[in-house]
């Protein structure tokens, strides 16, 4: 999901929580005395496993995207110019390793965006880091690429925008890249978009370094999920996977990153949903039946229950040292912690396909 991230307010955030800290130690009195806010779990779905283990650098974590490269685990998050962080597992100890985008992309065509969500692939021997350039409310978005043969830090080439070009009917974040792993000639599949007309999934060239065109008029593509139903009709960070015979399209639904008092309405949190097709381009279904583009259709994955509240931004994959099993990953907040960006986890689970769905299960 979109943040709105500078190092500027990173800065300006930590001298006021320092300084809130400093007065109340001081009994220095306050315009109004601060009351930790406290989420409302009434009407929440308490039937979901609380998140595995996380160990070292587990905070400040938004819209992860992880890939393993032999015995050690990338993970990339938005905010400080694309975070990297290591480890031996999934679990952790997670350790900060600084960031990918250094300097800043001189592509910028608002002054205050930052960098959003980015995404991990590998093909062939190089490794292709894709991200969005975006400020939160404007649609003047663009997604960026950047490479590596390696993953280290310094060894990253950032070539810039990807040229798609703007339109009126979507916005340009969240991008993912995905193909067919049972088809050798498989296309490469790239989706984006959120807040304008929901999730659209394209192609692209075999440099997977540009759009195939420049014009928004040539530009072929789907639009595979939809959203109405919710207060923001909202459908964000698609991430395709294929399990089995199906792709499913996990993607998140609902309000997110609000603060208190401005909290989404019981049921609207930020929540993980999935649909599922038979082919790539769709058309994606969910678990009733329901077309994911014509009906707002979508399975619910994962919400808020206990002390998780507004899971998003997520991924998949399976674990190796486990005999491939499935897990996904995501960002969430505790509401007995805060709410604030610095607050946001890192959250994992095992999935289950029993069903033909994923579910979230217990280890």
């Amino acid at each position: 999901m979109s943040w709105l991230l500078h190092h500027s307010s990173d800065s300006l955030r930590r001298l006021i929580a320092i300084l809130s800290t400093t007065f109340l130690t001081l009994g220095i009195g306050l315009a109004s005395p601060i009351t930790p806010y406290t989420f409302n779990h009434s009407n929440s779905i308490s039937n979901f496993p609380n998140p595995e283990p996380c160990t070292g650098n587990c905070t400040w974590v938004h819209d992860p995207s992880i890939i393993k490269k032999d015995n050690t685990y990338y993970r990339f998050s938005t905010s400080g110019n694309i975070a990297l962080a290591t480890a031996p597992s999934i679990s952790g100890p997670w350790e900060y390793r600084g960031a990918i985008l250094s300097p800043d992309p001189k592509w910028r065509v608002h002054p205050l965006q930052d960098v959003w969500a980015p995404d991990i692939s590998k093909v062939n021997s190089t490794y292709y880091l894709y991200y969005s350039l975006s400020y939160m409310g404007f649609q003047s978005s663009g997604i960026g690429v950047a490479t590596s043969p390696t993953m280290d830090l310094h060894s990253w080439t950032d070539h810039g925008s990807m040229a798609f070009p703007l339109s009126p009917t979507y916005n340009l974040i969240d991008p993912h890249l995905f193909t067919d792993p049972d088809d050798a000639n498989s296309p490469y599949y790239f989706t984006f978009g959120s807040f304008w007309d929901d999730i659209f999934l394209t192609e692209l060239p075999r440099s997977l370094l540009t759009a195939k065109a420049k014009n928004s008029n040539e530009l072929s593509l789907v639009n595979i999920v939809r959203n109405s139903t919710e207060k923001a009709a909202v459908a964000e960070g698609a991430f395709t996977w294929k399990y089995d015979e199906y792709f499913y399209t996990f993607f998140s639904s609902g309000w997110c990153c609000n603060t208190p008092p401005d909290l989404a309405p019981t049921g609207h949190e930020y929540k993980i949903m999935v649909c599922r097709a038979e082919k790539a381009k769709g058309p994606y279904v969910d678990e009733a039946g329901r077309d994911c583009e014509k009906e707002s259709g979508g399975t619910l994955v994962l919400g808020s229950h206990g002390d998780v509240y507004a899971p998003g931004g997520q991924g998949v994959m399976v674990l190796d040292e486990e005999e491939g099993r499935p897990v996904i990953y995501y960002h969430y907040v505790r509401p007995s912690v805060g709410y604030e960006a610095e607050q946001f986890l890192f959250g994992w689970n095992y999935l289950s396909f029993e069903t033909g769905w994923p579910v979230v299960v217990e280890k």
